[in-house]
């Protein structure tokens, strides 16, 4: 640990600027690598980790007692060079507090495996809780390593007071009585807000209900003070916090919400925050406490009182401040969760009026948009999975129907790309949901990545393969599958006659054209909406459009100005390819058509980027045909294959391509061929009539050059036949060799 930040500079410096980024990346994985084995280790011997740990903490900082005092080195006194170089030795101890904090972050969590003494744990408590101290008026360039390496400090706390609760919450206490009996000024404020923020990696414990308790008494204990202090600044912090630590909770209560000290917490602060959420300068902040406090309540507390709240939050999803309207619209969908998932709804006639309240005031009939603006579209595409998990007709026919314009007649559409892209985006989230068997979804959280790097949100894989009808039948979804089928087909046609086939990079009007300047106003959303409907082909293939219809639009798509759509349509082609046996002929002839009749020489660093593809194409189409012959155990053997012709325009088409003045394209032509001999022999190479080309043109090459040499020709005919003879035989060694000595 002691040499990783010189060996980190010694590493780098020996690298040019276009390598350093991997370098980094290499030096963290390493890094890492070694934490985890510190994880590992103190499974078994946790307490001389700890020591040593400390023992190199002190040694880095030259500290010789058991303060370890956290000493900010600037001087406003100091000259211009001397105050640099404090700078730097100040950056040179927050690396030693980061990298410390880092690796206690790890191995702290072995504690409950293995047991440590409480003078460590307080030398641990006592160096994080120096770090929450407020620095006041300091305005270094390190600023923002001090918040990143405090924040650390935070996530230390947490990991501990899974193991050692009471005496993180002992010092926490002790800490806050003693600023609180400080006369009030600024810089106390502050103080306690730092101290604060310092609890906020603090999770509660949901099982055993001893350890539940011993939290909501600590969180009561800070519920009072809320309800006592004056200051706003410390009163929202507080709120802050308090939305921290009931996130979780709200995301896995359920006969909790039952336990006496929960319900008081609950009944002890939801009138004053409610009254307090309504104060203009308060409700930024109280908003999500107010929230949290019904989402841990009991179900008949929530039935009587989220009524008011919800009205509340309605009624600022237009308000002119986007934060306001943003967190209105997290309590809206976070309580909707609870209404839904956790409550199971009330009565049919009561939740049918509730649903329709609040669906027509996030989606107002007649309105292109929806309310409010410019907020993730995740959070509508979450609102309506939430509605579906128990209304699944409801939220089809009324809300989704209605995005993507289900049943209304031809000159009745009107493109909405917003309001569809929720729709589609609902609908494959719905979907996948039942067919995955996925059970309720989960409430939405906030924090899902820690100041260390860990992730706490567990990443979700959805289903690419095809919806089929009978899928969707066995789903309970046939009702409106098909329809929702033939609402993409209509959707995708309008959106490539508007933003698709005018925009390909070979389009004259898009040359020296930047994407960020053309795609702006109302194409934005519209490429937006483009790029979920070719992302959920192969999921969901359009009804009413043909294969080749359907190729030739990714094709297409596949050489769009707007690079992700560009990307998601040549995945789209390959999942086509892989998926559909009775596909793979017709993906390749009509990219292949594709690009001899729209990208040519012109363009040759687009032309090289869509044979990369068309390589891509026949390798992965290789590996399929090998998987295949290893599963049945041997190779069936015909006449001819059924492949062979669209193979062998795949060849004549890298024939053509090798007569190209670039060298690259040249290149991937010889690769394309040589994919198509390796295709040949895995899909069962046939007759001595039927074979690879460049196997052809390495058993010619030879006669070839025996009657090449005879004959008087032009240099620019002897440059094309060297070109189209590029194989790795010695014939063509010795003809190059011919014509360089000639």
């Amino acid at each position: 640990l002691g040499s990783i930040d010189w060996t980190i500079d010694l590493e780098l410096q020996k690298k040019t600027d276009e390598n350093k980024k991997v370098s980094k990346h290499r030096i963290r994985a390493s890094f890492k690598k070694v934490i985890s084995s510190m994880s590992s280790l103190s499974e078994y011997c946790l307490p001389s980790i700890l020591r040593t740990l400390f023992d190199w903490y002190k040694r880095q900082n030259g500290i010789e007692d058991e303060s370890h005092e956290y000493r900010p080195r600037t001087s406003t006194k100091s000259k211009s060079d001397e105050q640099q170089r404090d700078y730097l030795m100040e950056r040179r101890d927050l690396a030693i507090d980061f990298i410390f904090s880092l690796v206690l972050i790890e191995v702290l969590k072995q504690i409950p495996l293995h047991p440590v003494i409480d003078s460590l744990v307080h030398d641990v408590i006592n160096l994080a809780f120096k770090h929450f101290k407020y620095k006041e008026g300091y305005l270094g360039p390190n600023t923002g390593n001090m918040h990143i390496v405090a924040d650390l400090y935070a996530e230390v706390i947490g990991v501990l007071a899974q193991a050692k609760f009471p005496a993180v919450k002992k010092k926490f206490m002790a800490e806050l009585k003693e600023l609180r009996h400080k006369e009030q000024s600024p810089y106390i404020v502050q103080s306690i807000i730092s101290l604060i923020m310092g609890m906020k990696f603090f999770r509660i414990k949901m099982y055993p209900v001893e350890d539940f308790e011993a939290s909501l008494q600590f969180m009561q204990e800070c519920a009072h003070y809320f309800l006592e202090v004056k200051d706003k600044d410390i009163k929202h912090a507080l709120a802050g916090l308090f939305v921290e630590i009931l996130v979780p909770v709200a995301a896995a209560v359920k006969n909790e919400v039952n336990v006496p000290c929960l319900r008081n917490f609950v009944e002890s602060l939801y009138d004053t925050t409610l009254e307090l959420s309504s104060r203009k300068k308060h409700s930024l902040a109280l908003y999500p406490l107010v929230t949290c406090l019904l989402c841990v309540s009991q179900k008949q507390f929530f039935l009587n009182r989220w009524h008011i709240f919800l009205n509340n939050c309605l009624s600022n999803l237009k308000n002119k401040d986007p934060k306001m309207a943003r967190v209105a619209l997290e309590s809206l969908y976070r309580l909707l969760w609870v209404y839904m998932i956790r409550i199971k709804c009330e009565s049919n006639t009561a939740t049918q009026s509730r649903l329709i309240t609040i669906v027509t005031t996030l989606f107002p009939k007649g309105s292109r948009g929806v309310v409010p603006r410019d907020m993730p579209l995740n959070i509508f595409v979450k609102i309506i999975q939430f509605i579906a998990q128990e209304r699944l007709d409801f939220a089809m026919k009324e809300i989704i129907f209605d995005f993507l314009c289900v049943g209304k007649p031809a000159k009745a559409f009107s493109l909405n790309p917003e309001r569809m892209n929720i729709g589609l985006r609902a609908f494959l989230v719905i979907a996948d949901s039942l067919q995955q068997k996925d059970g309720e979804p989960p409430m939405p959280v906030t924090g899902a990545v820690l100041p260390s790097g860990n992730t706490l949100r567990v990443k979700k894989t959805y289903l690419s393969k095809t919806l089929t009808e009978e899928e969707a039948k066995m789903i309970g979804m046939s009702l409106y599958y098909s329809q929702v089928r033939k609402a993409v087909d209509n959707i995708l046609r309008h959106l490539d006659k508007e933003v698709g086939r005018c925009m390909m990079l070979t389009n004259i009007q898009m040359l020296n054209k930047e994407p960020e300047d053309m795609i702006t106003g109302e194409r934005k959303p519209k490429i937006d909406l483009f790029r979920t409907c070719v992302a959920a082909i192969p999921r969901l293939l359009p009804d009413g459009m043909s294969k080749l219809e359907l190729i030739d639009l990714l094709a297409r798509l596949s050489i769009h100005m707007d690079d992700e759509l560009r990307h998601i349509a040549q995945n789209s082609l390959q999942g086509l390819l892989v998926d559909f046996v009775d596909w793979r002929e017709d993906v390749l002839f009509g990219f292949t058509n594709f690009l001899l009749r729209e990208v040519n020489d012109m363009h040759h660093t687009l032309l090289d980027t869509s044979l990369k593809l068309l390589l891509q194409l026949l390798t992965q189409w290789k590996g399929l045909a090998i998987d295949w012959f290893c599963g049945i155990g041997h190779r069936i053997q015909s006449e001819r294959s059924p492949y062979s012709n669209v193979l062998h325009a795949v060849e004549g088409f890298a024939l053509v391509l090798l007569c190209s003045f670039q060298v690259a394209t040249r290149k991937l032509a010889v690769l394309i061929l040589r994919e198509i001999r390796a295709l040949f022999l895995a899909l069962g190479q046939a007759e001595d009539d039927d074979r690879p080309m460049i196997d052809v043109m390495d058993q010619l090459s030879s006669s070839i050059l025996d009657s090449f040499i005879h004959v008087a020709v032009s240099d620019s005919v002897s440059t094309t036949l060297l070109l189209l003879l590029k194989v790795e035989k010695p014939q063509a060694i010795r003809m190059r060799k011919y014509w360089q000595e000639n």
